[in-house]
């Protein structure tokens, strides 16, 4: 087969190699290909067709660690090795280069998240890849950085703007003190920051068990400016210190300092909207699972009886159904069909956004789709005439 027919044979079985890495490594998208170079997950048998076999389906650095591995007296020695010379090198340096130039373009214009990408499949096709992941985790640095300095920022500025509005609910001189208008909008007032409070310190814990410590101290944070004796807060806060990466800086807060809550009330209010246990019902005969979960948030908030328990078995059949899909984008991405599987992981991933799995499987497989179109143009360019030399490329050697 021609050097054009391998990489375009590749184009077609590549997808069903990478299911397996999908599951595996933090960063790149193959990774049982990343770090091979000393044959450490090469087998016995390094035949020619073994080899071919790796870069037909896309497994370039596996191909090559194979080539490397082979003694010069295998029979199959001189044309493994003329092979890597030929294809696997030249095809694996145009990705290299690819994503290398990709990566510092994305960078020079600051934008740290897609370019922590690009680093990060620039590190799967290289030789050297410490450079690399080098580059992609400062991209990831910066990339927190810009996150949190965006989002504390917000966060401060509306708790404040919610603990300076306290004194707006007290009756002014001339009305009765216990005056029922008041009263009524002074516990929606303190409901509304009983409810902040809670989802605070649910959110910290959250975003520190997704190991994103930097957003759950700003969660901490501002749970401790409405509970600043809690014990259990603080607990939490030294964790969450504790686990900050090296690098991050926590942006001090401006000014003042930043006021905390005097009074809680835990009064029931009535619900400015009505939710009904019956529209909850409906929804879920309907197969609307979103928007009974949707519901039932609301109804639980609005004090509706048996609300944990409804939730707990909407958010039972959530996990179920999101579960189903997943499998079924599985078993489309075991059988090369990337676009079926990418459609069957989305579902999965808005129904069951906080499963890890789901989030990467999709977030890979659509990486996936763009190496894939990068292959494609690789294949077209050869046919157009377009050939690049086996020199060693910026950044590797």
């Amino acid at each position: 087969m021609s050097r054009h027919g391998c990489l375009l044979f590749a184009i077609s079985v590549f997808a069903v190699s990478v299911f397996a890495g999908c599951a595996q490594g933090r960063h790149t998208l193959i990774a049982s290909d990343a770090h091979i170079s000393g044959g450490k997950y090469v087998g016995l048998i390094n035949s020619y067709s073994r080899i071919r076999q790796d870069f037909d389906k896309g497994r370039i650095m596996r191909a090559r660690a194979r080539v490397l591995a082979m003694q010069k007296g295998d029979k199959d020695y001189a044309r493994a090795r003329t092979f890597l010379m030929r294809t696997i090198e030249p095809t694996r340096r145009r990705i290299f280069v690819y994503y290398l130039h990709t990566a510092q373009r994305l960078e020079a214009n600051k934008q740290w998240s897609k370019a922590m990408w690009a680093y990060d499949q620039a590190s799967s096709v290289t030789i050297k890849p410490s450079k690399m992941e080098a580059k992609r985790d400062e991209m990831e640095i910066r990339m927190r950085q810009l996150r949190l300095d965006k989002l504390i920022v917000h966060r401060r500025k509306l708790d404040r703007l919610l603990m300076d509005d306290a004194h707006a609910y007290d009756a002014p001189r001339g009305l009765d003190p216990n005056d029922d208008t008041y009263g009524r909008m002074r516990d929606q007032y303190n409901d509304l920051l009983d409810e902040r409070e809670s989802l605070a310190i649910r959110e910290a814990r959250r975003q520190l068990r997704k190991g994103l410590p930097e957003i759950a101290y700003m969660e901490i944070e501002s749970y401790l400016r409405m509970q600043p004796g809690s014990i259990a807060g603080k607990i939490l806060r030294h964790e969450i210190l504790a686990a900050m990466p090296k690098g991050l800086v926590i942006p001090p807060y401006p000014g003042k300092e930043m006021p905390v809550r005097k009074s809680v009330a835990n009064r029931q209010v009535e619900p400015d909207k009505v939710v009904s246990e019956k529209q909850i019902q409906e929804a879920l005969k309907q197969g609307d699972l979103i928007r009974a979960r949707s519901l039932a948030h609301l109804f639980r908030r609005n004090g509706g009886s048996g609300a944990d328990s409804l939730l707990a078995k909407i958010n039972k059949k959530l996990a179920a159904k999101a579960a189903s899909l997943f499998a079924k984008g599985s078993n489309e991405f075991r059988h090369e069909r990337l676009a079926s599987a990418v459609a069957y992981w989305h579902k999965a991933v808005d129904l069951n956004p906080d499963q890890p799995e789901y989030v990467e499987s999709l977030r890979r497989a659509r990486q996936l789709q763009e190496r894939l179109e990068l292959l494609r143009g690789q294949v077209d360019s050869k046919k157009n005439g377009s050939r690049q030399g086996g020199k060693n490329m910026p950044g590797e050697e």
